[in-house]
């Protein structure tokens, strides 16, 4: 296959974003803008409305365990893009029914369909990015993988645009059921913009017999990973119970839920460099930090000045870090190994996410409420920064 201009290379990725934008923003992040109207209308706690996102966690987990091997089976475009549309089929569902077990089965089944899209959509990208070539290379490939991730800020835009229009126009006893209808269809608008990026992507080498990534090689980036699954998960759950405990309204969460989308989209673009630049470990570390710091925001103030720096500093940076994490697992491995290091990379992050909803839940139920939640994230996120600064630097791969 030709190699790709870098143009065209971009737009490519821009397309695969929308992968990310179904698995993260609609089938994971959106959860938080429908949580508060399901849980008075269902009369939930804070545990049980957990319990669905650490379900969704829990699937997300399964599917990070089985994409590298549905991609072998299907192939990796087919499976990247059949799985999208068994993510907007689940959201669509999920406006069907108010019975905890089946929106359990449902929130299960997004999880492990929006796994398998976005592993094996980071696949395709970094499929992409290895045919690429000049002197910095490196940066052409955070690049794209930036773009790739930032889809899901595009996604959290739109679910801001979406959602609290929903929620606004409808009674509260209709309006989430209308929020997952939208997101059902916003899933297949996403699936329809993938197909031809899909298309065009080439395929990730065959694994070669014995070629699995080494766990060892990538153990701190894999720790680091998993803390950051359980702490940036009590915050993208919680937030928008905290904003409406201080008594922000529908315009408010909707403003914040858009400037922290407009932010990851650019943050992905904009940490490109620096994740270029640096090796090993340190630019998740970095990352890591600045995302911990835009969580405790909320914490300091109940003003919007702080909640608006909150979605600025933590949507800029979040999915940014998926971003480098996925980057540097890319160039210290050899490309046909880079799908199976992903795999394994977003099982730790899944495992992560399974714990962080559970111990957030019961944190927020606790007499100190949602920010005690919020708070303990904090402590996961700086934690996590620490283990990162243990990956060390390996040469690359050509065409990493």
């Amino acid at each position: 296959m030709r190699e790709p201009r870098s143009s065209r290379a971009v737009w490519t990725a821009l397309g695969l974003a929308a992968g990310p934008a179904s698995a993260f923003a609609f089938a994971r992040f959106a959860y938080a803008v429908l949580l508060p109207p399901m849980r008075a209308d269902l009369d939930w706690s804070y545990a049980t409305a957990a319990l669905l996102n650490t379900t969704n966690a829990a699937g997300y987990l399964l599917g990070a365990v089985l994409a590298a091997r549905v991609g072998r089976v299907l192939g990796t475009r087919r499976a990247f893009l059949a799985s999208m549309l068994v993510t907007a089929a689940a959201l669509g569902a999920s406006a069907l029914s108010s019975l905890l077990p089946v929106l359990l089965v449902l929130r299960l089944a997004a999880g492990i369909s929006g796994a398998v899209t976005f592993i094996l959509g980071a696949a395709l990208t970094a499929a992409l990015a290895s045919q690429l070539d000049g002197p910095r290379t490196a940066r052409r490939s955070a690049l794209l993988m930036g773009i790739y991730v930032s889809g899901g800020g595009m996604g959290v835009v739109v679910t801001g645009l979406l959602l609290p229009a929903a929620l606004s126009w409808f009674p509260p006893e209709a309006g989430w059921r209308v929020g997952w209808a939208a997101l059902g269809i916003a899933g297949v608008a996403a699936w329809m913009i993938a197909v031809p990026a899909a298309r065009r992507a080439p395929s990730p080498p065959p694994r070669r017999t014995g070629a699995r990534a080494p766990v060892r090689t990538l153990l701190p980036l894999l720790a680091g990973y998993t803390l950051f699954g359980a702490g940036y998960i009590a915050y993208m759950t919680f937030i928008v119970a905290l904003l409406r405990g201080q008594g922000a309204g529908d315009a408010e969460v909707a403003v914040f839920w858009i400037v922290l989308g407009l932010a990851a989209m650019i943050g992905g673009f904009a940490w490109s460099p620096v994740v270029g630049a640096l090796s090993g470990g340190r630019a998740p570390a970095l990352l890591m930090v600045v995302v911990a710091l835009g969580a405790g925001l909320p914490l300091l103030a109940d003003h919007p000045v702080f909640s608006l720096g909150s979605a600025v500093l933590f949507g800029g940076t979040f999915l940014a870090l998926v971003g480098a994490v996925t980057h540097a697992a890319q160039r210290v491995l050899d490309p046909s190994q880079v799908t199976d290091g992903i795999g394994t990379l977003t099982t730790g992050f899944a495992i992560g996410q399974s714990i962080g909803p559970v111990l957030s839940g019961v944190a927020s139920d606790s007499a100190d409420g949602v920010q005690a939640g919020l708070a303990l994230s904090v402590v996961i996120l700086l934690a996590g920064a620490v283990v990162f600064l243990g990956q060390r630097p390996q040469a690359a791969h050509p065409g990493t």
